[in-house]
């Protein structure tokens, strides 16, 4: 990463400040912001709302990738993380209120609401601790709210297009372990393999693409982005666990 020199954050020109990651991050927080925008159109925008989700996260990787490759402005992580909390803290929270607000009787509103601002929380609480941290670190703290965001994401438009018996309560419980998991001081690898960046774009852009033509077959990408990003959860919990068993075993 290269940041310019001799920039001073209070007295230049914020058009000067800004590089080509930030504006990536500016088209992060404005589908984000589409996102939120589509929530309130009603239960028949919900999908298009998920997809702009998902293609956030994609412009969210470019963003990384350029930051990594050209020059990074001294506002650059922090607007970053000001368009994750946007794109993937209370966009995909709103989605979900509203995905289990209309087959939730109202007795439930409480407790949906109470997971939803838990979502946010937990996500804000997530970035601020990343921007906190003092020493570079080679692996993640905690779930990155942008995979827990694209796991939400990919789920809840599954769920909706298949329309799965008893999801509500099911994503419920996903969101709670999502909390857990980015509140967590579990280590989790950051993926800067350029081939799986490739691979995971190609199939965030088949989503779009297939969505944006009203072809059914975005469920397909959609179902390999909840295994990928499973996968991803899960490759630092199971280990431990075999680990703990097996010391078990051992002391026996």
């Amino acid at each position: 990463m290269v940041i310019r020199r001799g920039s001073n954050i209070n007295t230049d020109c914020i058009l000067q400040l800004i590089k080509l990651p930030d504006l990536l991050s500016v088209c992060n927080a404005l589908f984000g912001f589409a996102a939120i925008l589509f929530v309130l159109e009603g239960e028949s925008a919900l999908k298009t709302a998920l997809v702009f989700i998902l293609v956030a996260a994609l412009i969210d990787g470019l963003d990384g990738l350029a930051a990594r490759t050209v020059e990074s402005s001294p506002i650059g992580k922090y607007l970053d993380s000001l368009a994750d909390m946007i794109s993937f803290g209370v966009a995909p929270a709103m989605v979900a209120f509203a995905l289990l607000n209309s087959n939730l009787s109202y007795t439930h509103v409480e407790v949906v609401s109470a997971f939803c601002g838990a979502y946010v929380v937990c996500g804000m609480l997530r970035l601020a601790r990343f921007n906190a941290k003092t020493v570079p670190q080679t692996d993640f703290v905690g779930l990155p709210i942008t995979g827990s965001a694209i796991f939400l994401a990919a789920f809840m438009l599954m769920t909706i297009e298949l329309d799965f018996p008893g999801y509500p309560s099911l994503l419920i419980v996903l969101m709670g372990i999502l909390c857990i998991l980015m509140v967590s001081r579990i280590p989790y690898r950051k993926i800067r393999d350029i081939r799986i960046l490739i691979t995971a774009g190609i199939v965030v852009s088949a989503l779009f693409f297939f969505y944006a033509f009203y072809l059914p077959l975005f469920v397909y990408p959609a179902a390999i982005i909840v295994a990928l990003t499973t996968v991803y959860i899960c490759s630092p919990i199971v280990p431990r666990l075999f680990n703990r068993d097996f010391k078990g075993m051992h002391r026996r």
